[in-house]
């Protein structure tokens, strides 16, 4: 038999064995993922990779095999072997690469789940081959057929495989109880109260990555049942309140004022920069009477990189950067990496702060504040509706709470080991607000330069100063542990048997974010609003985090207290896990907790 003959047969067995990568790697919504190989984040670029793949896997066995009729056991072998290789050269080498990032060959326990799928691949393509390209029995071609189909079953458990949880399996402080108040919520990222304690729950539509659902407002009714209160919102919501009867929304690009006895809607803010990796987050009413809320940077340190093509919105919206929150003079500096929008995937571009992707600066150069900015904490004025900065200079400030003195304490997400400023080791931060301050991003960790070795990490290129003399830099209240990831935060009542600030915890978002060795715990930790120090308040008894079978918090993602203050609401966005460098929602594994002293 010739070699076009095994070529063909290798070609047609890797076609169909490709089944089985695309069913997975759909399931656990990798697809887009690979897609960007091809320029795209998208289902149809991520299934052509994956054909591609599988076809290419499927020549090099033929050109190997040829006519050899393997034994059913040496088949088995020449399939792991297939897999295994895949899986190294591909998924923990060549992919990162092509995404701009180092090879993941330090931490493979994080990649085991795509090991599985291409073995089973690998397993298909050589019962395939026996059939279609050595002449062997008819029966292997079943066996071939058998995998694809257990792929095809497994999708949809891929998909929504998540339980919710048991309160039993929360580690809590003595004389505390919890339990479920609803679940099966989709992205939930927020909590409001109304005077009576009615619950409002914000499903927000996004999670990272191109996985987008409804985004929408529910009310907690009796029993746990949900009811929708208003949809149609720009996903993600990032932050929901409660005045007087409206509901104030925060969601992408706005912030609107919602009636909820007529449902009519007014937009008090628009055209908020947040289309990039971090949007506009949680809102408050201050002291003041004014609307406070916190908008996030378009990346990780000033730049824009290959990385931001992975956070899907680079290619969608090329023009798009962070906006400066006060005037800064330039060092200069500008960093070159792929551009994973060209076919070419050689093709580099170099760019500089505060600019699109592709647009350099040059030393000395100026760039003027704007309102509204990235990395800045607003005021919204409700009486002559004027919108200013309050506090600038912080990465992602997500949360926001205030004490009984009017106190206004933030949030904010560290930096990440990835792009082209790339930092390890960055701590989280509760930040003490001062009206007018500045907090150090994108060139201060803390009151650290970003420069220190302390920071040092082999996926960038440098961290070396992008401003020129910058403002003074207010620390920090609260130095939390890397990638702990503090999202939404509550002070506590007098009521409450505990003091503090109370701080959902949602945990590392690895490989993507830092390649750790471990996982990081989720839950609620208490921050002593005095001297800063920290410690869990709860947490999962038997793991970091529950997962799609496991059980405890998954998520952690916002903490409430009931108007009476004797009451702890806790939100779990649910199961979000990665799939290599491809984020992974799940839906319907939100869940809506209470936590109550045992004597309330």
């Amino acid at each position: 038999m010739s070699s076009r003959n095994f070529l063909f047969g290798g070609l047609i067995s890797g076609l169909f064995a490709s089944l089985v990568l695309l069913f997975a790697f759909w399931g656990i919504w990798l697809l887009p993922s690979l897609g960007l190989l091809l320029t795209r984040v998208d289902l149809i670029n991520g299934t052509i990779v994956v054909a591609l793949l599988g076809v290419i896997g499927g020549l090099l066995y033929g050109l190997i095999i040829r006519d050899r009729r393997l034994s059913v056991i040496n088949r088995v072998l020449a399939g792991f072997i297939v897999g295994v290789v895949f899986w190294l050269g591909g998924v923990l080498t060549l992919v990162p690469i092509m995404l701009g990032f180092p090879p993941s060959l330090k931490s493979p326990q994080d990649h085991m789940a795509t090991l599985v799928i291409f073995i089973i691949y690998g397993l298909a393509l050589a019962f395939f081959y026996q059939r279609l390209g050595a002449g062997g029995p008819s029966k292997s071609l079943g066996y071939g057929i058998s995998l694809v189909l257990l792929a095809m079953v497994a999708t949809p458990l891929l998909l929504h495989g998540a339980v919710s949880t048991d309160p039993e399996n929360l580690e809590l402080p003595a004389g505390y109880r919890a339990q479920v108040i609803a679940k099966d919520l989709t992205y939930p990222t927020s909590l409001a109260l109304d005077e009576e304690g009615v619950i409002y729950v914000a499903e927000s539509g996004f999670s990272y990555g191109p996985k987008t659902t409804v985004a929408q407002i529910l009310k907690v009714k009796e029993g746990g049942k949900l009811a929708k209160i208003a949809d149609k919102f720009e996903g993600p919501i990032g932050g929901l309140t409660y005045k007087d009867g409206n509901l104030y929304v925060s969601h992408r690009g706005r912030i609107t004022e919602l009636e909820l006895q007529s449902g009519k809607r007014r937009d008090l803010v628009t055209n908020l920069p947040s289309l990039g990796d971090h949007q506009n987050g949680d809102l408050m009413f201050g002291p003041d009477g004014a609307l406070y809320f916190g908008q996030g940077t378009a990346t990780n340190a000033g730049v824009v990189g290959s990385d931001n093509f992975v956070y899907a919105w680079a290619d969608r919206h090329p023009e798009f950067h962070d906006v400066p929150s006060r005037d800064f003079t330039l060092t200069g500096e500008n960093y070159t990496s792929l551009d994973l929008k060209s076919t070419d995937p050689t093709t580099k571009k170099t760019t500089g702060a505060f600019a699109p992707f592709g647009q350099t600066r040059e030393a000395g150069e100026k760039v003027k504040g704007e309102v509204p900015a990235s990395g800045a904490v607003h005021r919204f004025d409700m009486e002559d509706e004027s919108l200013s900065i309050y506090a600038d200079g912080l990465r992602n400030p997500y949360g926001l709470t205030q004490d009984p003195e009017g106190n206004i304490y933030a949030s904010v997400l560290g930096y990440d080991d990835r792009g082209v400023r790339a930092s390890t080791n960055s701590p989280d931060w509760i930040m003490k607000l001062e009206e007018g301050a500045w907090y150090g991003w994108p060139d201060f960790v803390g009151t650290i330069p970003l420069g220190d070795d302390r920071f040092a990490s082999e996926r960038g290129i440098n961290r070396n100063p992008i401003i020129q003399d910058p403002p003074e830099v207010t620390p920090p209240l609260s130095s939390l542990p890397s990638h702990y990831s503090p999202m939404k935060i509550a002070y506590a009542p007098e009521e409450f048997p505990q003091q503090g600030i109370f701080v959902a915890i949602f945990a590392d978002g690895q490989p993507l974010t830092q390649d750790l060795e471990r996982q990081l715990p989720s839950g609620v930790m208490i921050v002593d609003p005095e001297t800063g120090k920290y410690d869990w308040f709860a947490k999962s008894k038997h793991k970091a985090r529950a997962g799609r079978l496991g059980d405890g918090f998954k998520r952690a993602i916002d903490v409430k207290f009931s108007p009476d203050g004797k009451t702890l609401y806790v939100l779990d966005f649910g199961v979000w896990e990665f799939a290599d460098m491809a984020p992974s929602a799940i839906p319907k594994s939100g869940v809506l907790w209470e936590i109550t002293p045992e004597e309330g």
